[in-house]
């Protein structure tokens, strides 16, 4: 089925949100993104990238619209909520956000049995550290024991610890922030290949990303963030000049 004949997995409608000292605000923002797709989000970074990450994680307050995820209307309610409903996150600083550097490599890939509210499995650590040490093989996380902290990992490393959390089998929508950066050529091909695989598998991604190569490489579409808002949307082949003046500003409200 194409991915543009089934419902949306993500559907945000004429969402702006209250400013805030964390980023610009969101303006009206219209988006949908259905399953088997990549959406690109380009811009120049600093136009409310972050915020819209955020809005859709319940961490920006609305001043209107709504939100969907799966079908279901999540408008207010908390992360545990939107990660139940199928929402993962490989943010934007994964030594920052993503991880913590002083925990052991099992506590922060468990980590989202308590950003889902689950703590019953945190019961039998040794049965969740198996799990994790199952799961970071599977993704080829190059490790001596689940019990190391993070901190001693290589960047691609770290961030496959992450992709091992996030990228699961009910992962309905994942947002990919900079999820290449400060990666190594073996590593980034590695990331991409894991988010493609997603796509084939149903998972709707939402890839923010300052390289335009990378969006124009994996991306189904592309659209442009400028002062908190979408100022253009472009499909394959992509013109370079076009996006380019969508993001700053020099053309008005694109479509191509």
């Amino acid at each position: 089925v194409e991915a543009s004949s089934r419902p949306p997995v993500l559907q945000m409608r004429d969402v702006s949100t209250k400013p805030d000292s964390e980023g610009i605000a969101l303006d009206n923002i219209d988006l949908e993104i259905r399953p088997g797709e990549i959406v690109g989000i380009a811009g120049v970074e600093g136009n409310g990238q972050k915020t819209l990450v955020r809005a859709i994680a319940a961490l920006a307050d609305l001043a209107r619209g709504t939100i969907s995820l799966a079908g279901k209307d999540v408008t207010g309610r908390p992360l545990a909520a939107r990660r139940n409903a199928g929402l993962r996150i490989i943010p934007f600083e994964r030594n920052v956000e993503g991880l913590s550097l002083t925990s052991s490599l099992w506590e922060n890939w468990s980590a989202r049995e308590l950003l889902q509210g689950s703590l019953l499995r945190m019961i039998r650590p040794s049965a969740v550290r198996q799990d994790c040490d199952r799961s970071l093989r599977d993704w080829s996380v190059h490790y001596h024991d689940p019990g190391q902290r993070a901190g001693s990992l290589s960047g691609g490393n770290a961030q496959k610890v992450i992709l091992a959390r996030e990228v699961d089998r009910d992962a309905r929508l994942i947002i990919a922030a900079q999820p290449t950066r400060g990666l190594d050529i073996g590593a980034t091909a590695f990331v991409w290949q894991s988010l493609r695989a997603a796509r084939d598998r149903g998972a709707a991604i939402l890839l923010i990303s300052s390289d335009l190569d990378e969006l124009f490489d994996i991306s189904d579409r592309v659209l442009v963030m400028l002062s908190g808002h979408i100022n253009g949307e472009f499909r394959a082949p992509y013109d370079i000049q076009s996006v380019g003046a969508a993001m700053t500003g020099a053309a008005a409200r694109a479509t191509a």
